[in-house]
């Protein structure tokens, strides 16, 4: 019976990396296409400035789709205490991460302190893209910290 349960497991596991293998060729193509492929996307409207070549959004949506495929079959393949590792330091990781990355973020602020490199625009649409990307690495080392944490707690 555990035999069985095995064989099949094994089998999935080589059937995504099949996939993946696929996905990987696809993308090479789609990047081949990326780069090569000037002509301006069309029907843009202008209200968003100049358009960029249709090669570069065929190329941004096969990333997005390789790298969801590629995240599920990952996904798939993990077993049961990573699984819940993951899940437990994105949460508690993040949540702590994002709260002291926004803290942060804040004091500085009010301190008066310029969160821009001189050389950036100090317009409101760079302030805004500022806090995204300051959010999202606090998160993600937030993230880093929780999940090693886990696994010291678990040796």
């Amino acid at each position: 019976m555990n035999t069985e349960i095995t064989t099949t497991a094994a089998g999935a596991v080589a059937a995504d990396k099949k996939k993946l293998d696929d996905l990987t060729v696809v993308l090479c193509a789609l990047t081949v296409v990326g780069v090569s492929a000037a002509s301006a996307t069309p029907f843009w409207p202008e209200a968003l400035g100049r358009a960029p070549s249709i090669g570069v959004v065929v190329l941004a949506a096969g990333l997005a789709v390789f790298l969801a495929l590629h995240t599920l079959y990952w996904w798939r393949a993990l077993d049961e205490a990573a699984k819940e590792a993951h899940k437990w330091a994105w949460w508690w990781g993040g949540n702590l991460g994002f709260i002291g990355g926004g803290a942060a973020v804040v004091i500085a602020a009010l301190a008066g302190v310029n969160l821009l490199p001189a050389a950036a625009p100090h317009t409101d649409a760079a302030l805004i893209a500022l806090g995204v990307a300051a959010a999202f690495a606090a998160q993600a080392v937030g993230y880093g910290i929780a999940w090693c944490g886990w696994w010291i707690a678990r040796r």
